[in-house]
């Protein structure tokens, strides 16, 4: 693996993520409907949880993903971004006509704030009470506020007005940085987002879900199950998500084609961010056994690959050797 100096922020920043929407699934059959469309077990909600999933066709390709939080008994939130929120609406919304349930877009009802630092706790002192756990949520009078690791929080704020004298407190203990910083920071922790140039391009294996919890084997049957549980068992990937670095003048688009050295198809980006002037990080889905020869089709230029928090079991080894 080439050596490849990669942009990290040490400083604590909070941003505005305006790209980012809710879609809330309400109704007494709320519960049940997801759990059998999603691949992550609604059970583990309970106890203010948090879970990574996604939702599958029937092929077994994932049409998005997403993070899911139980608001009420009733009301359950999955975070997507804003642009794939209709087609969410859709895809579900196709499964969801004999139950007790609804589909609503509540996009435009919070305004979603990413929060950094390697202490998260110094925002306790704006915020109030921040839940401690990795993947755990509280119900503050400001919003529901969750983590998603050490050094990563949002806040969904409830009161829109409320934005600009927050964001006054918040440049107390933060700096204000962008969007674009917030999904370079998912990223580098190799957690894929799933856009419309990537609808239904992509198994849940070939995104990594599986080696981040995003898929649960254990929950039973739902929409693409059989599918996605043969590849784990009896089949092997040939694909998976890996994270490089990108030197260009211009950011290619998700879903843009990678070739190897030949010039044979090889994947297709999936999330791409600015690390700096003409430099880009990315994540992209490839075949196992050509990582290390990735190039964009239309310009030929060269992707430097990166590592990533978790290991890939299928190129650990090859990857080691170089």
């Amino acid at each position: 693996m080439t050596t490849v100096a990669t942009h990290a922020i040490s400083e604590p920043f909070f941003c505005h993520l305006p790209n980012t929407g809710l879609l809330l699934v309400e109704g007494p059959d709320a519960a049940k409907f997801l759990q059998g469309q999603i691949t992550c077990d609604i059970r583990e909600l309970a106890d203010q949880k948090v879970l990574l999933g996604a939702q599958c066709s029937p092929k077994g390709r994932v049409l998005l993903n997403f993070y899911a939080v139980q608001l009420q008994p009733d009301t359950i939130a999955l975070r997507l971004p804003r642009n794939i929120l209709e087609q969410a609406q859709i895809s579900l919304g196709k499964y969801i006509v004999f139950s007790k349930a609804k589909l609503r877009k509540a996009d435009d009802a919070y305004a979603i704030i990413g929060l950094h630092s390697s202490r998260l706790d110094d925002f306790s002192n704006i915020l109030g009470t921040i839940p401690h756990e990795p993947l755990t949520w509280i119900d503050t009078p400001q919003g529901i506020i969750w983590r998603l690791d050490e050094t990563h929080m949002e806040l969904w704020l409830k009161s829109l007005t409320a934005l600009a004298p927050l964001g006054q407190s918040l440049a107390e203990v933060a700096s204000l940085r962008t969007e674009n910083d917030w999904n370079l920071a998912q990223i580098q922790r190799g957690i894929t987002c799933i856009t419309p140039e990537t609808y239904e391009q992509f198994t849940p294996q070939e995104l990594n879900l599986t080696l981040v919890n995003g898929v649960n084997f254990r929950k039973g049957c739902y929409t693409g199950q059989e599918i996605v549980a043969r590849l784990h068992y009896r089949g092997h990937a040939k694909r998976h998500t890996y994270r490089y670095h990108l030197t260009s003048p211009q950011a290619p688009a998700p879903g843009s084609l990678i070739v190897n050295s030949a010039g044979v198809n090889i994947g297709h980006i999936i999330n791409i961010a600015s690390s700096g002037n003409n430099q880009f990080e990315l994540l992209a889905c490839v075949t196992d056994e050509h990582i290390n020869e990735a190039q964009l089709r239309e310009t030929g230029e060269k992707l430097q690959q990166l590592p990533l928090p978790y290991a890939i079991p299928s190129a650990d080894d090859k990857t080691n050797a170089e």
